[in-house]
Parts: C-alpha cells; sequence; structure tokens
C-alpha cells in the first residue's frame, strides 16, 4: 500500500533509489544538519543496505516519490503502539529541498500515523542551526516543546535540539 499525499505519494524503498539515497547519505551538508552520525557508505554498501532493509513493528521507511522519481526518504522510527508515539525523520535530496515536498510527505506520514496506525503523538527532535526542518515541522502543524541543550556533537562543536511535536486531534 502506498501512502498519498497531495504532490507526492509514500512507497517502499526500492534498488532503483539507491543513487539518490547514496547522495544523500554522503553528503556532508546534509549530514551536518541532521541528528547522529555516519561513516563514508560505498555503492556497495548502500545495495546490500536496500536489499536487506525490511520495515518492522517499531520502523516505516519510505521513499517520497515525486510521481516520476524518488525525492527523498521520510521514516517513523521508533514506533510505540504501546504509547502511542513515533518519531518523524525525513531527508530530501538536494535538488529537491524547497518544493513542498518536505510538508506533503510529513503531513502523509502523520495522517498514516494517527489515522491507522491510532498513534497519539508524533514528534521530531530538529537541530537548532536546522531552521529549514524547524520551518517545515511548523507549518505541519507541530509546536515547539522545548530545547534540549547540547545534544549533537558537529564539527567540533556541541549543538542543542529543539523537541517538536505534533498530538493527534480528540476523537468526538
Amino acid at each position: 500500500m502506498n501512502i498519498a499525499g497531495q504532490r507526492i505519494f509514500l512507497r517502499a524503498i526500492e534498488p532503483d533509489d539507491n543513487a539518490m539515497l547514496l547522495e544523500m547519505v554522503n553528503d556532508p551538508d546534509t549530514e551536518y544538519m541532521l541528528g547522529g552520525w555516519s561513516f563514508p557508505v560505498s555503492t556497495t554498501q548502500q545495495d546490500h543496505w536496500t536489499q536487506e532493509l525490511e520495515n518492522a513493528s517499531t520502523i516505516l521507511r519510505c521513499a517520497i516519490d515525486d510521481h516520476c522519481k524518488a525525492v527523498g526518504v521520510v521514516m517513523l522510527n521508533p514506533i510505540d503502539l504501546k504509547n502511542g508515539t513515533a518519531e518523524v525523520h525525513i531527508r530530501l535530496a538536494s535538488d529537491a529541498r524547497g518544493k513542498g515536498y518536505g510538508a506533503d510527505a510529513v503531513d502523509a506520514i502523520v495522517c498514516y500515523a494517527f489515522d491507522e496506525l491510532r498513534l497519539q503523538c508524533v514528534y521530531s527532535h530538529v537541530s537548532e542551526h536546522n531552521i529549514a526542518s524547524k520551518r517545515l515541522f511548523l507549518s505541519c502543524g507541530f509546536k515547539e516543546e522545548g530545547l534540549l541543550i547540547n545534544r549533537l556533537y558537529k564539527r567540533g562543536r556541541l549543538i542543542s535540539v529543539y523537541s517538536l511535536s505534533k498530538q493527534r486531534s480528540a476523537i468526538d
């Protein structure tokens, strides 16, 4: 089952997406904007990752497809069914940024989380210097909950992280 947005759809990640995925994972500017860290990834490693990729009850990974090609990935990870929560992660290819794909993908995966998985809250952690991502989540109805001080180490310094979340509307 694909998940429909207004302009995009979310689908399973396929081997044809490897070039886009490899470009994103090896781009130092993209890595700087996100949490976590990674080593350089080879074509062989990327191919292996895609071949072994399986969604699990705690992870949903989707390619963002603009009806022509994949332009990024969005995921819910970890999905906590007991407590009704999940973290939303999004990563767009550099040539897809600023075109509305991100908001459409976040809206689509949040609707899926609330309407199909019956989650009550989705959240995101955004690096303090990643103003575009913070704006994206705020534009999708997320609320800023706080600032986690000195949580990431990037390029020789500690970086704080915004915590943002969106609650499911009460059901009548």
